[in-house]
């Protein structure tokens, strides 16, 4: 799960030296936050045979509009070859049915099925406790005003497959 970190002295964690540029860039901190939250989730996932990329497939398909391949792709920022492999895999484990989109005949949504959501719930509450554990620093309030931070960051970057009309 979360990592303790590196302490210093009197065990309270160590901060970079101020002349430790990257560190006082928000992009960069955003970055590295996210990159070790993902490892924390991909090491849990693991002990219930499931990748992050698994799970983030499986969450994005699990409400709202039916998405295909190419909606994932944009979505999670993976190459389309990786959600084929991911969706595949989907498949042989029963978690996902492909269908034809009737609007065009070319295209596949992704319905997740029974098997799928009970796969989700089960990796949903291992992925929820390793960020209860990765931001259990942060109050409440903290934690709203974070999420509302990130919303209006992202406020505009989302693929249209995914926002309202």
């Amino acid at each position: 799960m979360a990592r303790s970190g590196n302490a210093g002295q009197g065990g309270a964690p160590q901060r970079p030296r101020e002349d430790f540029l990257i560190a006082e860039r928000p992009g960069y901190l955003l970055h590295k936050a996210a990159l070790l939250l993902v490892e924390d989730v991909e090491k849990a996932l693991g002990t219930v045979g499931m990748r992050s990329r698994y799970f983030f497939v499986l969450a994005s398909l699990a409400g709202g509009p039916e998405l295909s391949q190419q909606d994932l792709s944009r979505l999670l920022n993976l190459d389309p070859t990786t959600v084929v492999t991911v969706i595949d895999a989907m498949e042989r484990n029963q978690h996902v049915e492909r269908r034809r989109n009737p609007a065009d005949r070319r295209r596949y949504n992704l319905i997740l099925t029974d098997s799928g959501r009970a796969a989700l719930a089960e990796a949903d509450a291992v992925a929820t406790e390793v960020e209860s554990a990765f931001f259990g620093m942060l109050a409440d309030d903290e934690r709203r005003v974070l999420r509302g931070t990130l919303d209006r960051i992202l406020a505009g970057r989302w693929p249209a497959s995914v926002c309202s009309d």
